[in-house]
C-alpha cells in the first residue's frame, strides 16, 4: 500500500507556516519558509520549479484570498478549517485525476501551492455547522441514493448522512494479475455527492468478489485480506473529499452458515476473530489513506432471536471479535456501530419496572438488564458498553439502523404511523442522551419488495407524521446539545431529557435550556397505553431561565404557550412534547 500521508504532512506545515506572508504581507518571507519545507522533505517528491513566484503570484494578496468562504474549503464538513481540509488539496499535488478537479480553488487547471494556500489562509475559520453534525443523523434511501426528489425529501427533513453502500465484487470482479488490480469506480454516484453537499455517504462495503471469498458476506480468504486492504485504501483515496465514514458489512453476526438467513449485508457468525484481522487492515489502509477516516465496525444485529431452533445470530460474536482485539493489540476502529430495533426493547431493558435511565436503546448500548450477571461464556443480552469494558476498549458507538414498521400486526394504519412519529423522536433523543455518533433511520421511502413498511415516506411519496417529526425534532434540536436525563422522584414513567447551548463544554450561561418530555410504560411502544398520562411541574430548575412563560411544542411543530408565577404543570402521554421558556 502506498503512504504518502507522512511526507504530506511535513509539506502542509510547512505551508501552514507560509501562511504568515499573507497576515504580514512579505512574500519574501513565505517564500523563504516553502524553500526550508521543500529542503527539509528533498525535492525528489515534489518539485517547485519556483516557489519564490509561485508564492508572488498570490501579490494581490489578503483581501483576495480571504475571500474564499471557509464553507468552500471544509471539505471533511467538520465545521472548522485545519489539516485535514488542506490534505485533501495536497494528496492531489499536479494530478490529473479528474476527482482532484475539486480542489482547483483558482479555476487555473491544476493544483499547486495556491489552492493549498487557499485553505491554508483559512486555517481555524468555523462554517456554519448543519443541524445534527455530532452525531449525524442518518437516513437509508433504500438504494435511491441519486434520486433528486427522495435526496430533497431527506435533506427536508434534516438528515446529514444517506445510509449508502458500494460492493467489492461489482468494482473489482476480477482478480489482480501480477499484482496489478483493475477497479470500476462508481463515479457517477459519489459526484451526485459532490454536486450536492447537503447529504453526505456513509458507506457499507460489503460483497466480496467470488475470487477472495467463499461466500460473498462472510469472511475473506487470508491470502487475500492484502488485496482487501488494497481495495480499502484505493476506495478511501478516491472518495477522501466525498465522506470519512466507512462501514464494514452489516449485520455481520449472523452465522456464516445459517440455512434459512437473510444476507443483510454480513455473515460473519462463528469468526469473530476473522472480521476483527480483516479490520486491521481496513483501519491501516483508510487511515492511510485519508487520516479523517472513520472505520466503523459494521452493525451487527445483536439480537437473541431464533428461528427453527437455529440461533440467527451469533451471540459470542462481539466476544470473539473484542478478544482478538486485546490479546493482538493494534488500531481496528474509529466507531463501533450495532443496529436496535423496538420489536425487540424487552430483551435489553426488561419490565416496566425499569429505572427511566435505563430503557430500550440506552439499555442496549449502555445498561442492559443483565449486565450486573455478565459472563462473556454465556448467553445474554449484554449491552454494547458492557462488552467494551469486558475487553479493555473505550469506543464511540454509532446505531446503523433504527426504525419501527407501520404496517405488520397493525389493526389500525393510521394509529401505527402516529406511533411511529412518536418513536422517531423517542429513539433519537435517547441515542443523543447515549452519545452516539450516528443515529440511521431504516428507512425513507417504503420498499416495494418490503411488506412492513418502515419508511418515513409511503411509496407514493406522501409524507408518513414520522418524516414532519423529524423536522421538528432537527429544527427544535438545531444548536443544542444533550445536557442531562433527569429523574422525576415518585415518577419513574417519565422520560425527561435537556439539550442547551454549550460553550467549552458546559451549558452556556443565560441561556434557556430545551425540555423533551414523554411518558414511558417500559412496553414496546405499539403495546402502550397511548392516552394515558404523566404530570410534571417545570421550572427554572428544568430549563436554566425562567420568565413566567413557557412554549411546548408537540412532535408535529404545533405550540401553546403556558403562563405561571414559578413553575407550570404540563401534562402529557407518550407523545413528545419540547419545553422552552418563552
Amino acid at each position: 500500500m502506498i503512504k504518502k500521508v507522512p511526507i504530506l504532512f511535513i509539506l502542509v506545515i510547512g505551508l501552514i507556516l507560509s501562511v504568515t506572508y499573507v497576515a504580514f504581507g512579505s512574500p519574501n518571507s513565505a517564500s523563504q519558509s516553502l524553500q526550508m519545507s521543500m529542503t527539509a522533505m528533498g525535492t525528489n517528491y515534489v518539485e517547485l520549479t519556483d516557489p519564490h513566484s509561485a508564492v508572488s503570484s498570490l501579490s494581490g494578496s489578503f483581501s483576495t484570498m480571504a475571500a474564499v468562504d471557509p464553507c468552500d474549503v471544509d471539505f471533511n464538513e467538520d465545521g472548522v478549517v485545519d489539516v485535514g481540509d488542506i490534505m485533501y488539496v495536497a494528496n492531489c499535488w499536479r494530478s490529473a485525476d479528474p476527482v482532484c478537479d475539486l480542489y482547483d480553488l483558482d479555476s487555473d487547471g491544476g493544483i499547486d501551492i495556491v489552492d493549498i494556500m487557499l485553505v491554508a489562509v483559512q486555517w481555524g475559520n468555523t462554517c456554519g455547522a448543519p443541524p445534527f453534525t455530532v452525531p449525524v443523523l442518518a437516513i437509508d434511501m433504500g438504494g435511491w441514493n441519486t434520486d433528486p426528489t427522495r435526496r430533497d425529501l431527506a435533506a427536508g427533513a434534516g438528515f446529514r448522512l444517506d445510509r449508502t453502500s458500494v460492493s467489492w465484487a461489482s468494482i473489482e470482479p476480477n482478480a489482480p494479475v501480477g499484482g496489478v488490480h483493475t477497479y470500476n469506480w462508481p463515479d457517477g454516484a459519489f459526484n451526485v455527492y459532490r454536486n450536492d453537499r447537503r447529504l453526505m455517504p456513509y458507506v457499507i462495503v460489503m460483497n466480496n468478489p467470488s475470487w477472495a471469498a467463499q461466500r460473498a458476506c462472510g469472511p475473506i480468504d487470508l491470502s487475500h485480506l492484502d488485496d482487501f486492504g488494497e481495495f480499502v485504501y484505493q476506495l478511501v483515496s478516491r472518495y477522501a473529499d466525498v465522506t470519512p465514514y466507512w462501514v464494514f458489512y452489516n449485520e455481520q453476526d449472523q452465522w456464516t452458515t445459517y440455512p434459512e438467513g437473510h444476507d443483510a449485508g454480513g455473515c460473519w457468525g462463528g469468526h469473530g476473530d476473522e472480521y476483527a484481522r480483516m479490520l486491521a487492515v481496513a483501519w491501516d489502509a483508510a487511515h492511510s489513506a485519508n487520516p479523517n477516516a472513520q472505520v466503523i465496525f459494521g452493525a451487527p444485529a445483536y439480537e437473541p432471536l431464533w428461528s427453527s431452533g437455529w440461533p440467527v445470530w451469533d451471540w459470542f460474536f462481539f466476544r470473539d471479535a473484542f478478544k482478538y482485539m486485546q490479546d493482538h493489540p493494534d488500531d481496528y476502529v474509529d466507531i463501533i456501530a450495532v443496529n436496535q430495533y423496538n420489536f425487540r426493547r424487552d430483551d435489553w431493558d426488561g419490565s416496566s419496572s425499569t429505572l427511566p435511565e435505563n430503557q430500550e436503546i440506552i439499555a442496549k448500548f449502555y445498561q442492559a438488564v443483565s449486565d450486573a450477571s455478565f459472563n462473556p461464556n454465556t448467553r445474554g443480552a449484554y449491552s454494547i458498553y458492557k462488552w467494551q469494558t469486558e475487553y479493555g476498549l473505550n469506543k464511540p458507538m454509532a446505531t446503523g439502523e433504527v426504525g419501527l414498521m407501520v404496517s405488520s400486526g397493525c389493526s389500525d394504519v393510521p394509529t401505527c404511523e402516529e406511533l411511529q412519529a412518536r418513536h422517531a423522536v423517542h429513539v433519537n433523543v435517547r441515542g443523543l442522551a447515549a452519545g452516539l455518533k450516528v443515529i440511521a433511520w431504516y428507512t425513507l421511502v417504503d420498499k416495494a419488495e418490503d411488506p412492513f413498511n418502515y419508511g418515513l415516506v409511503r411509496s407514493d411519496l406522501t409524507l408518513r407524521p414520522a418524516y414532519t417529526a423529524y423536522q421538528v425534532l432537527t429544527q427544535q434540536l438545531d444548536g443544542y446539545e444533550f445536557d442531562q436525563q433527569l429523574d422525576v422522584p415518585g415518577k419513574p414513567r417519565i422520560q425527561a431529557y435537556t439539550f442547551c447551548v454549550k460553550e467549552g463544554g458546559s451549558c452556556k450561561e443565560g441561556e434557556s435550556k430545551k425540555l423533551v418530555l414523554w411518558r414511558d410504560s417500559g412496553e414496546k411502544i405499539k403495546w402502550q397505553n397511548k392516552d394515558a398520562v404523566e404530570t410534571m411541574a417545570v421550572s427554572v430548575a428544568e430549563l436554566g431561565t425562567w420568565t413566567g412563560q413557557v412554549r411546548v411544542t408537540d412532535k408535529l411543530g404545533n405550540s401553546d404557550t403556558y403562563s405561571g408565577a414559578s413553575s407550570v404543570d404540563l401534562t402529557f402521554s407518550s407523545d413528545p412534547i419540547y419545553v422552552e421558556a418563552q
